[in-house]
This record gives C-alpha cells, structure tokens and sequence, in this order.
C-alpha cells in the first residue's frame, strides 16, 4: 500500500463509510448524515481510491460489505466514535467554561511549598477567585520527577536539574542556617567552627532533601565527616526534635522564623554558614503554558521584585 495516500483520509469519508456499512444503504446513511446521496457515494468512492480497496459489493439490490470493507469498518467505526468523544468533550468544556478554569498545578519542595508558597498561593487567588490551585509539596526529587512527567505545570525548587527543554529562572534566596535549642551547650556562643560543630548529632531530612545535599556537600568539601543521628520526614518533626534537645539541625531560614522569634530555637554563628542556596522557577520548554501558569509565573516575578526592593531598604 501507498502509505502517502492515507494522508487524504478525513473523519468525514470514514464517517460516511460507516453509515453506508450499518444501513446497507447510500441513500439512509445520506439522510442519517443529513446530505445529499451523491455526496456519499463520492465520500465512500474517495477512501476507495485513497486505500485502494473495494469496500461494497452490490448483490442485486442488496448492498454488502466486501472482506476488505468488514476489516476496514472495525477501525474506522473506532476512529469516528473516538473523534466524537473528542468533540463532546470540548463542547462539554466550552458549554461549561472550564478551559479557563482548568487547576493551575504547581509542585514545591517542602520548605518552600510549606513557609513561602501557601501565602503566594493565598494572595493569587485573590487575584483569580474563580481559579483552582492544586499545590503538590515533597522532597526536591519527586518535585523534580513531577516536572518532568508533566504532572504540574510549574516547579519551585532548589538547584534545577541540568535537563535539555528545562526553564530555569531565580525566584528567591533562601538562607541554611545552623539551628538547636536554647538549652544546647552551644547556644549563646560567638563563633563554632565547623569541626566543633561537626561533633553534635544532627536530626536531618532523607535522602533526596535539597537542604540535606546542600549540608552533606559542604561536610565533604570541608573534610569534616556528618554524624547524622535522627532522620525525619518532614521539617515540622525536626523542629521539634530540636525544641526538645534532641540534636542540631540545618534548615531554611524561612523555616525557622517563628520559632526563633519566639526564643524556641535559636541560630548558631557556626563557620561556613548559613549556606547561600537558592530556589527556582522551572518549567518545560517545550510544553506550552496555561493562561494561569503563565499569569502565576509573572505574580512570582513581582514578589521577587519586591522582596529585592524589600531588602535593599532595610540595608540602608
């Protein structure tokens, strides 16, 4: 078979083919289909000619399918009840004005899908009431694997991966800091080199964490060895842990906040920190934006603005 020729096949010929197979008649599928016979028997003459098959046979007045024209049918009867299912559905869309409305779905890793997206999110929606946010929060690489299975339209994470296809741009800073409890023996010291450090039990986040990476490289550079004494699934239950002087940790500055306000924890003025890290704003390139996601991107872009505006006041 010439396979360029099935380049000319259209919905309507298979559609008109299929009408005449079930009626056994041009003349019903033309008033099923709501045209003229001609037109039928010039639709069905057409995908003759484009598979170069002989689909009919006439057997006095009765017209029949050949064994090409029954094989034919169980394809194109799928392919004209797929295309219509497809059509539905978009009239069910337009009809409902959901295609505007579709869920603007962002992944985060934990410390910025916990301390700095949700109020984001919060002041978007303000924005776009009608909008549904889905917010998807894990380690950087589930995050990572989210993104690139096109499960969410957008990421905010730590260090992007290096993908081919992969938007990365700079959202905000974000600052590890040193922490433990106000009780620890180092807290209220001036300065605690790293090997000092070293020494305490650390409660860390697991393996594939961004802030547990970022710690472990700055360890090994440093030929100071890591003595993780606790691992914990989320940065909640670290604090804690460290509330209760059970060990020290490394987290966000935007993670800690509150408890340092309120002299729950307390950052400690250890060498080499706090680590300068940063997130991102990723997304693929080759995956079109929704009306949404573009529109949050460019809300992120202002925030970041700001907080650079921000910043900048408060060193004068």
């Amino acid at each position: 078979m010439n396979w360029s020729r099935l380049d000319t096949l259209t919905i309507h010929q298979l559609r008109a083919f299929c009408a005449v197979a079930r009626l056994s008649s041009y003349t019903r599928a033309a008033q099923e289909l709501r045209c003229q016979q001609p037109t039928v028997s010039a639709l069905v003459a057409e995908l003759e000619h484009a598979s170069q098959l002989t689909l009919f046979e006439q057997w006095g007045k009765r017209l029949a399918l050949t064994d090409e024209g029954r094989a034919l049918f169980v394809h194109a009867h799928q392919v004209v009840e797929a295309a219509d299912e497809a059509w539905q559905a978009m009239a069910a869309l337009r009809e409902a004005g959901t295609v505007e409305s579709l869920p603007l779905r962002v992944a985060a890793d934990t410390t910025v899908g916990t301390y700095v997206l949700p109020h984001l999110l919060g002041a978007f929606h303000q924005r776009q009431p009608a909008l549904t946010l889905n917010l998807r929060v894990a380690n950087r690489a589930h995050v990572r694997s989210l993104l690139l299975s096109e499960e969410v339209d957008l990421a905010i994470a730590g260090r992007p991966p290096a993908v081919d296809g992969l938007v990365n741009e700079l959202f905000l800073e974000n600052h590890l800091v040193a922490v433990a409890s106000p009780e620890h023996m180092l807290a209220g010291q001036t300065h605690i080199s790293l090997a000092r450090f070293a020494g305490e039990t650390f409660l860390m986040r697991e393996v594939g964490s961004g802030t547990r990476a970022a710690v472990e490289e700055l360890f090994e550079i440093a030929g100071v060895p890591l003595k993780i004494g606790m691992v914990l699934g989320h940065i909640e239950a670290i604090k804690q842990a460290v509330m209760a002087n059970l060990g020290v940790s490394v987290l966000s500055e935007a993670a800690v906040r509150r408890e340092v306000r309120y002299h729950k924890l307390v950052i400690l003025p250890v060498e080499h920190f706090p680590i300068q890290r940063r997130w991102y704003i990723a997304y693929l390139a080759g995956h079109p934006l929704s009306v949404h996601a573009a529109e949050f991107i460019e809300f992120l872009r202002e925030y970041r603005q700001t907080s650079l505006m921000n910043f900048d006041e408060q060193k004068r």
